[in-house]
């Protein structure tokens, strides 16, 4: 037994060693494989950095856009209320925080952080 383990490692060890360049050879060089990679690089950042990062902006850029009064909001701090007037000059939102005391807050229109869907069975109710 101990003679099939001798000649098994010796199977292995007439194995040639891995070849090492000759010294004047040349090796490639690296920047140029930095070179190749820089393109994959910028691709990989463009779809997963900065195009998700330009949707959310836009998409907040829209929903700024189509704020109206009565939208129900909330807003960075999260205060909850109904906008009762949007002035686009100023750039500035007044919300509507109490109906009992009418207390109303002034904020920028970056301020607002969601608008709650409209419930249109509400609607109705108020309006009958």
């Amino acid at each position: 037994m101990f003679v099939f383990f001798a000649n098994f490692s010796a199977l292995f060890a007439d194995a040639a060693p891995p070849a090492v360049p000759a010294a004047g050879q040349p090796q490639g060089d690296p920047w140029m494989s930095l070179l190749f990679m820089a393109p994959v690089i910028l691709i990989f950042f463009w779809f997963f950095l900065l195009r998700p990062q330009q949707k959310q902006e836009e998409k907040q850029r829209r929903m700024i856009d189509s704020l109206e009064k009565n939208d129900r909001v909330l807003t960075v701090g999260g205060i909850i209320g109904l906008i009762h007037l949007v002035d686009k000059e100023t750039n500035e939102v007044v919300l509507k925080v109490d109906d009992g005391n009418g207390t109303k807050i002034r904020f920028v229109v970056q301020a607002i952080a969601q608008v709650f869907p409209k419930d249109k069975d509400k609607d109705k109710e108020k309006s009958s």
